[in-house]
């Protein structure tokens, strides 16, 4: 009798369809490790009867194992530090002053616009990837602050693509809680989630410092958060 369970489908058949899911991106990339990138069935809490659901796995960069939990754009790029840009959509996070759509749909591309649920993304993981393509991408562990718990502190980050030819090497050192949304910062933000159009402005500061050294000019500039 063919069983549909996770522990009885074989390897080669995981995260292809929902009788099959993988926990996450990480744990297919564990029993897969010559997986490609792209779109797999993930169940992050071990069940498989029903709420398995499609998310995008980057099984790449720094060894791969990530789940894509946001893919955002913003409201108005071309004027970068205006109060009317602002990320978008934005997660499900505390931010009572941010008013750009909020999401709970998972996306399933880089420039698939959209969010999981923000409770979602501390099952998966607790490490953090964040890619861009105006800033550097970075990958950031838990110290004394957590993205995916949005607890303030410390984080441990470390530089994986040098998208900017600024200020080599910087990476933010700390995370914190805004009422627009959090932001990881140096000496100042690097990364900004700003999700307020009557607020302040998004920053993405490859040199930490809150000003305008994002990549200008860029087709489809958006950023995305991964988890591991």
């Amino acid at each position: 009798m063919f069983c549909y369970s996770g522990h009885h489908l074989g390897a080669s058949s995981l995260g292809l369809s929902i009788q099959n899911p993988a926990l996450n991106c990480k744990d297919l990339k564990n029993k897969k490790p010559s997986v490609a990138s792209g779109v797999y069935w993930i169940d992050p809490d071990g069940s498989y009867h029903g709420n398995a659901f499609e998310a995008y796995c980057d099984q790449k960069t720094d060894g791969g194992g990530w789940t894509l939990v946001w893919s955002y754009t913003f409201t108005d790029y071309s004027s970068f530090a205006s109060s009317k840009n602002a990320v978008t959509p934005r997660p499900t996070w505390t931010a009572s002053n941010a008013n750009t759509r909020v999401s709970t749909t998972v996306p399933l591309s880089e420039t698939h616009y959209e969010a999981m649920d923000f409770a979602l993304w501390r099952t998966i993981g607790n490490q953090v990837l964040i890619k861009s393509n105006i800033n550097n991408w970075i990958v950031c562990k838990e110290g004394s602050g957590s993205i995916v718990r949005q607890k303030a502190g410390s984080l441990s980050c470390k530089l994986v693509k040098q998208v900017s030819q600024q200020c080599a090497g910087v990476v933010p050192t700390s995370f914190h809680l805004d009422s627009y949304g959090p932001y990881l910062s140096t000496s100042s933000l690097y990364f900004y989630f700003e999700g307020g159009t009557g607020g302040g402005w998004p920053t993405h500061d490859p040199c930490g410092k809150n000003l305008q050294n994002q990549l200008k000019s860029v087709a489809n500039p958006h950023g995305n958060i991964f988890v591991r």
